[in-house]
């Protein structure tokens, strides 16, 4: 399945908007959410601000550790856990497929 080139660029496509457009954004809460707390985020409205260096909106910067740990832990749970989950769903419904085709030639 990830051999084919019909397959294969679609999927790269839609990993990369959602890594874009669900991944930063969760990436950037969990690094509010380490720093600051649930107070931080949700009361004080502490956001994580676009652009070089990375710094939260109030003032002070992102330690790069966090942030480069939370945007590779976001990349892999996002590329591998959904590829690794399409696989596994890939596998049932060949095995239901299978098991329909054999009840229907009894």
């Amino acid at each position: 399945m990830l051999d084919d080139p019909k397959f294969l660029f679609p999927w790269m496509l839609f990993l990369f908007l959602l890594e874009i457009f669900v991944g930063i954004p969760l990436q950037h809460a969990i690094l509010v959410f380490w720093v600051f707390g649930r107070e931080g985020y949700f009361h004080q409205g502490i956001r994580v601000l676009p652009g070089k260096p990375v710094r939260f909106s109030d003032g002070v910067r992102v330690p790069q550790e966090l942030d480069i740990l939370t945007g590779f832990g976001m990349f892999i749970v996002i590329v591998f856990g959904l590829t690794a989950a399409l696989m596994c769903a890939l596998s049932l419904y060949e095995r239901l497929i299978e098991r329909s085709r054999r009840v229907d030639v009894q």
